[in-house]
């Protein structure tokens, strides 16, 4: 029979082991301080003239936050659209609160997804309010980031009634278990964020039932952003507008939206 030896560190061994060991200590507690340190999310909010109680929806940007080099009011935009139409409308600024300009910086999907549950929750302490009609709306990283604040809300039901994912990016995304209603709105010709990974994705969760999603052939990343060419290299893809793709969206949306639904 084969006698163990007993593994033996040399010195050099040791300390090499010791310093990894106090590197990942260092790191963790880093990350600990900066969640720490995070000042109060302060958040730029769109009212209509109406009363309430009034749908409201949590807006989550992509990765370069809102106000993007290449469209830098598209956001105001949007949200003066649903203002228009009696909702109320909030940033959910997960790069601003940050002091980053966009997602490269040390940020992730968990830390944004975070920040979304919590300007949904605050939008629900405020009186003019529907509490049961608010909506998580992202875009690309945003969209990302609306997505996993599902599947890290387990079976309980998060703190928005429905949500609206543009283009997001579905690698290995966690499969959620609440039957929250969502709407995916895909571009077919998307090569940064490709449709059928968020179509495969959908067949994993809880209730894929309660996920519409809808693709555009044709369309591209950013389709339904207007300051954009029809084509446009960005790194290693592709972005574009595509207008019959924009409105039918926005229509999609609307009804989505729609109370009873």
């Amino acid at each position: 029979m084969p006698v163990l030896q007993p593994a033996v560190l040399t010195s050099g061994a040791v300390r090499w082991a010791s310093s990894a060991i106090s590197a990942i200590v260092a790191a963790v507690t880093l990350v600990a301080l900066a969640a720490a340190q995070l000042p109060e999310p302060k958040y730029r909010v769109f009212r209509p003239d109406s009363r309430g109680p009034l749908p409201a929806i949590v807006f989550v940007s992509g990765c370069d936050g809102f106000a993007p080099t290449l469209a830098p009011a598209v956001y105001e935009r949007r949200a003066e659209h649903f203002r228009a139409q009696g909702y109320v409308v909030v940033f959910a600024d997960y790069l601003g609160r940050r002091a980053l300009k966009s997602c490269a910086g040390p940020i992730t999907h968990e830390e944004a997804a975070r920040d979304v549950v919590a300007a949904a929750a605050w939008l629900g302490t405020q009186s003019d309010v529907d509490r049961a009609r608010i909506t998580a709306m992202g875009w690309s990283y945003g969209g990302r980031a609306v997505l996993v604040a599902l599947a890290r809300s387990g079976a309980t039901p998060p703190t928005f009634s429905r949500a609206v994912v543009y283009y997001p990016d579905c690698r290995a995304l966690e499969p959620w278990k609440t039957p929250t209603p969502v709407l995916m709105l895909l571009g077919g010709d998307d090569d940064m964020t490709p449709a059928r990974l968020c179509q495969d994705a959908v067949t994993r969760v809880a209730t894929p039932a309660a996920v519409k999603i809808v693709v555009y052939p044709g369309a591209r990343h950013a389709f339904d952003v207007p300051d954009l060419p029809a084509t446009m290299k960005l790194g290693f893809a592709t972005l574009g507008y595509h207008a019959e793709a924009t409105a039918a969206a926005r229509k999609e949306v609307e009804l989505f939206l729609r109370p009873g639904r």
